[in-house]
């Protein structure tokens, strides 16, 4: 049996007392709590405490420290249960803590997984042009369940991820212009598919931009391919230089036909 000897303010933290107790050995520092914990357990000095009654007191003083360490982190802004629990795990706190805390959190409103889903949705909508894929996987590492995004997700229509993906497009079209047509379409693909869209908006929104190269415009892309190809493989023996050339060109997504006019064009260069 401990008898608590003295309650003392900690420097520091004047909401928190340090306790004292004589364990017939002479007093010393048992452990601390804040003021709430003192009023709940009614601790004052001279009182008896047996080891179980102890452990009871420590236990419901780190849960109000958890509980309020919560609160703090989530006036910032909204977290899902796992922020939660992983910054409570940064602090220490065991996992029955950590599990008690967040189920009361759920209970009072401070944690809500909809709201959040529905706000994160929301937001990314209206500030960026991420689609839909990568919302999801952004919600699905902050542990918000499967079923939860899929709802959140109702709220980004088709005709809007339309019109995000078609904004993406026109704003690299115009860093495209040295590709071919085919080209521009495989990096339009690529960057929808990295941007988060699925296949069939991806298609619809490169159909509503202008990237197909005029005749002119495609014939001076390829001309920029071909003098760095030329550089390459003029060393060659003529009929290794043109089927290299060929070859290259063509894997850039440029016809035959204006492959060959740009090795003529080349080689009137030279005359």
């Amino acid at each position: 049996m401990s008898i608590i000897t003295k309650i003392q303010v900690q420097k520091l933290n004047k909401e928190r007392f340090n306790i004292y107790v004589d364990n017939g050995k002479g007093e010393e520092y048992a452990f601390s709590v804040d003021a709430d914990t003192i009023v709940k357990f009614n601790i004052k000095k001279g009182q008896s405490f047996e080891p179980y009654e102890i452990e009871e007191v420590l236990n419901a003083d780190q849960l109000r420290k958890a509980y309020l360490s919560s609160i703090v982190y989530l006036s910032r802004m909204m977290r899902t249960k796992k922020e939660i629990e992983q910054y409570l795990a940064k602090q220490e706190f065991l996992i029955e803590t950590i599990q008690t805390t967040i189920i009361r959190l759920v209970e009072e409103g401070y944690i809500n997984e909809e709201k959040y889903a529905n706000s994160y949705v929301s937001t990314s909508i209206n500030t960026t042009l991420k689609g839909p894929t990568i919302i999801k996987n952004a919600l699905v590492a902050k542990g918000i369940p499967n079923s939860i995004i899929e709802k959140s997700l109702a709220l980004f229509s088709k005709e809007t991820q339309i019109e995000h993906a078609i904004s993406l497009c026109q704003k690299k079209v115009s860093s495209l212009s040295k590709y071919s047509t085919n080209q521009k379409k495989a990096k339009l693909e690529e960057l929808l598919r990295r941007k988060g869209y699925s296949t069939n908006i991806s298609s619809i929104a490169i159909e509503e931009t202008q990237y197909e190269s005029e005749a002119d415009d495609e014939l001076e892309a390829l001309l920029i391919h071909a003098r760095k190809a030329k550089r390459k493989y003029e060393q060659l023996s003529d009929w290794e230089y043109k089927q290299k050339m060929k070859t290259t060109l063509y894997r850039k997504g440029f016809s035959i036909d204006l492959i060959e006019k740009a090795i003529l064009i080349l080689e009137e260069d030279e005359t």
